[in-house]
């Protein structure tokens, strides 16, 4: 008897064979990745000693064009900031830095709570409670690492297929909260 919130066998079977069609992908891509690279540069260098096309003309213009929008976005920046500054008070000037501690602080404690509430990083599946193993993270991941330490797990059980991200506590942070 299924129920319509899991998946059919078809939709685990298309999702097993979907994962191994880009785990192979992946995996060419890796090993190639640098021959491919050569290989597109061989063919851009032929490209530019074959073509009848004035790149460099084309590029500089380019270029011209990209540093006068600079400049004019530099200016209006400047002039914004000009302004702000002359209108901006000393109570307004106190805000913005209330402000800015209040932004601290509430990062700050969403960190502790991230951290601390064992929901976050138990080493079971939040779904039916098997084992995780660990996979590897994407960039998005290791950039949210910056603020709370996370890793990548995935259900052990084929069944579920959970995949998500578990605060991390090295064994160091643990021994350590325990003694105090």
């Amino acid at each position: 008897m299924s129920t319509s919130s899991s998946p059919s066998r078809s939709q685990r079977s298309r999702r097993r064979r979907s994962r191994r069609f880009w785990q192979r992908v992946s995996g060419f891509w890796r090993e190639w990745r640098v021959e491919i690279a050569i290989a597109l540069l061989i063919c851009l260098a032929i490209f530019l000693l074959v073509e009848q096309m004035n790149i460099r003309q084309s590029v500089y213009t380019w270029l011209v064009a990209l540093v006068a929008r600079l400049g004019r976005l530099l200016d209006s920046l400047s002039e914004w900031l000009t302004n702000l500054v002359r209108t901006t008070t000393v109570s307004d000037l106190i805000a913005y830095l209330l402000l800015l501690v209040v932004a601290g602080l509430v990062i700050w404690r969403v960190r502790h709570r991230l951290l601390t509430v064992p929901r976050f990083s138990d080493s079971q599946c939040p779904r039916c409670g098997s084992d995780l193993s660990r996979i590897h993270r994407r960039a998005s991941d290791r950039l949210l690492s910056l603020f709370v330490p996370v890793r990548r797990f995935q259900c052990k059980n084929d069944v579920c297929a959970w995949r998500g991200l578990r605060v991390y506590q090295s064994k160091r942070d643990v021994s350590a909260r325990h003694k105090g």
